[in-house]
């Protein structure tokens, strides 16, 4: 620490305060939006939130490989530009979007030509008129991953070289252009799931183009240059997917899990079903606040070892988990006093808002007590050191001994329904956090290399 006082700081306060409320308002507009679209989607029913929150566990499976590989992108980027070679991190920004554009045009195209058997194999045991509902809006959601990639590698890449106003701006016009979309083909058109899929489609589009458009802007440190003229680069590609293939493993086993989890939801019936989704999307309003805390951290802690800063990098680390744990309690515990009131915004039954009400509130106090900012804040840090092989390690065994084994334990075997799940997810977390402290405090994390 008093290493990294004597240097000049990299990021002042006021830069990271710069760089960090955009960051925080874009995840704050993109769960109130995701809100609501879950609100305007439980207009047409219990089960349209059913199946679009069954599918959405899919696709996130999909979506968060592809992101993984993104940040990984996002992360030799920041390392070249904390060490000034912008040349490198032009080409590293180009790799990043190949890399994750070919990925989610594979996982499309599979995706696309086995949609029923996916969802059977996944979700079985649903009833047929969720199934049916969660077909036409996987389907239709599939044809954006392409989109989501490339909107997604631009705006990302924006936060690295710290202009994450523009990746606001971006992301805060697609989003809005999402709840128009919804309000017009839900409400006006009566479209139900397919309206929610088509407006989420479409949003993207627009994120996609007005991504390609501002990074190739020649006046940012970076930008994409000449992408049509495809050129490979194995050693920057090789860096790239070395961090992000071995995230996009984590983020993949991770929602293996979630998706064996949401599988043993199912089996407790559509209010449980719906009771569940509710008190997800309601703490995920928290949960992304405080992820994003682990987005800044990409940018700042990249830099930092780009630059041969490691104390610096600590000390960033150390600052960041601190505003998350007081992000973390001032959130859930407004959430838990809030969660009666919070839940009549949804249109469900008296049974399944009391269940959704309940739920909420558990979920609450769980996060808080497990020292939920521990679990993910600290590991961006690591995953922005090159620290990939860790963040695999502790994500694939805590998630299966807690989150999966756990929840089945004690969901089929004592009988204890939707209650398993949250105490095996608290497990997991709390698991997390203590681990996390451990290696944070050994910092073997700051002796990796990428470039």
């Amino acid at each position: 620490m008093d290493a990294a006082e004597k240097r000049p700081l990299m990021f002042s306060n006021r830069a990271l305060v710069s760089l960090s409320v955009p960051i925080v308002i874009e995840a704050l507009l993109s769960i109130l939006t995701g809100m609501v679209d879950s609100v305007m989607v439980s207009s047409a029913g219990e089960t349209a939130v059913s199946a679009v929150s069954l599918v959405d566990s899919i696709n996130i499976l999909f979506i968060t490989v592809i992101l993984a590989v993104i940040n990984g992108g996002v992360v030799v980027t920041a390392q070249y530009i904390g060490s000034g070679n912008t040349k490198n991190a032009r080409t590293s920004a180009n790799q990043l979007l190949y890399a994750s554009t070919t990925i989610s045009i594979i996982f499309m195209a599979v995706l696309l030509c086995f949609a029923p058997q996916v969802l059977r194999l996944v979700f079985g045991s649903v009833e047929p008129a969720v199934f049916q509902q969660a077909k036409t809006y996987f389907y239709f959601t599939l044809i954006s991953y392409p989109l989501y990639a490339v909107g997604a590698s631009g705006t990302s890449l924006l936060r690295s070289m710290t202009r994450s106003r523009m990746a606001l701006f971006i992301t805060a016009s697609a989003n809005v252009i999402n709840a128009i979309g919804n309000a017009v083909l839900i409400y006006g058109f009566d479209m139900g799931v397919a309206g929610a899929a088509i407006a989420t489609t479409f949003s993207r589009l627009y994120w996609a183009v007005m991504s390609m458009i501002v990074v190739h802007n020649r006046h940012l440190p970076v930008y994409y240059e000449n992408v049509l003229k495809f050129r490979l680069d194995w050693s920057i590609m090789k860096r790239v997917l070395t961090i992000g293939l071995g995230n996009g493993l984590e983020n993949g086993l991770f929602h293996i899990g979630k998706i064996l989890v949401s599988s043993l939801v199912s089996s407790f019936g559509t209010i449980a079903i719906a009771a569940n989704s509710v008190a997800n999307t309601l703490c995920n309003f928290g949960w992304t606040i405080v992820g994003s805390m682990g987005t800044v951290l990409l940018t700042v802690v990249g830099q930092c070892m780009g630059a041969r800063e490691p104390e610096q990098a600590r000390m960033y680390t150390k600052k960041f988990v601190s505003i998350g744990f007081i992000l973390v309690v001032t959130l859930f515990g407004a959430i838990f006093l809030l969660r009666n009131q919070l839940v009549q915004m949804f249109s469900f039954g008296e049974e399944a808002l009391a269940e959704a009400a309940y739920y909420t509130g558990m979920a609450s106090l769980l996060t808080i007590g497990s020292m939920y900012a521990l679990s993910f804040v600290p590991v961006s840090a690591f995953r922005a050191a090159g620290d990939t092989k860790y963040a695999v390690t502790l994500a694939v065994s805590s998630m299966f001994t807690f989150r999966v084994a756990l929840s089945y334990l004690l969901g089929m075997v004592f009988d204890m329904g939707l209650t398993a799940v949250w105490i095996g997810m608290a497990a997991d977390w709390a698991c997390r956090s203590i681990i996390n402290t451990i290696h944070f405090r050994r910092g073997k994390w700051l002796t990796k290399k990428v470039i």
